[in-house]
């Protein structure tokens, strides 16, 4: 579902929350968050069926990290990695978000992409594009231009007082649903191709800030990453986003995530019930909010 929204967002004014005050802060040379330990991750997403993707949530706080420059056109580096859960080897059989500064012919994008992807039939894939430009109400960027791009020290990007963006991406069994700061994005590009049939035994590798099988680090901040096995409504979305005050997920809405990492001091999960999936962090610091 998408919703097309006239009305501006800006940044809220308020008072931070004692319960965050640092976030996981990744980098881009070295610094990764890994398990390759995924327990019982894979099959609750599956919901016993065999296949993955259908109705989930992902959402989190991204603090933009990174640096584009405004000259020359080709810009280093050309996609920021924030998570991935799949194959260690390849980009198929996995669940793959990023921002995409510009692709291999130096071509301003400046979009967040969320994708599902499967090797059977071949290279199937769900993808949507939110191109933040394209959806400048709600992100406050109004040209694919370096100068407009999610970058840090751009003051035009609609964060919280503290810098940070909420995300979160819902699917049930169609398209994904793209949310900035609680709201849904009002314009999605498609790029779809195949039927999926995902198979969990692939889904050998969970990351945070990097992509195992491309050797990929991406340089950003991170609070509150969590995945739930259920398609949240928009309404549960807005609330997980807490009018840009960042909070404990389990205070702001009834349903428990699978996996819960407040990524406030270790990348521990939280979430009750089942087995642990807990990260392994490599030359990951913990920066004040």
């Amino acid at each position: 579902m998408q919703l097309a929204l006239s009305n501006s967002i800006t940044t809220p004014e308020y008072c931070e929350s004692a319960y965050a005050t640092k976030y996981a802060s990744f980098n881009g040379t070295d610094s990764k968050a890994v398990t390759n330990s995924l327990n019982r991750l894979p099959s609750i997403l599956a919901s016993g069926t065999g296949t993955i993707g259908d109705n989930v949530t992902i959402a989190m706080w991204v603090k933009a990290t990174w640096e584009i420059p405004d000259s020359p056109a080709d810009a280093d580096p050309n996609v920021i990695p924030i998570f991935m859960l799949g194959s260690d080897t390849d980009v198929h059989e996995s669940f793959r978000c990023y921002y995409f500064v510009e692709d291999g012919s130096a071509t301003n994008k400046n979009d967040l992409v969320i994708e599902i992807r499967s090797t059977a039939p071949g290279n199937a894939k769900n993808v949507e594009f939110m191109r933040l430009h394209s959806n400048s109400s709600l992100t406050g960027s109004t040209s694919s231009a370096h100068s407009n791009m999610w970058r840090d020290g751009n003051t035009n990007i609609n964060t919280n007082a503290d810098g940070f963006v909420h995300l979160a991406f819902t699917r049930g069994t169609g398209d994904w649903s793209v949310y900035w700061n609680g709201q849904a994005a009002g314009t999605l590009i498609d790029s779809d191709s195949g039927t999926l049939a995902s198979t969990v035994g692939d889904y050998d590798s969970f990351s945070l800030g990097y992509w195992e099988y491309s050797d990929l680090y991406g340089k950003l901040g991170m609070r509150d990453f969590a995945i739930w096995d259920t398609e949240l409504v928009a309404g549960k979305i807005e609330l997980l986003y807490n009018s840009g005050t960042i909070a404990d997920y389990s205070t702001l809405i009834a349903e428990t995530p699978e996996v819960y990492y407040p990524l406030e001091e270790d990348g521990n999960n939280v979430a009750s019930g089942g087995l642990p999936v807990n990260f392994t962090l490599s030359n990951v610091t913990f920066d004040n909010i």
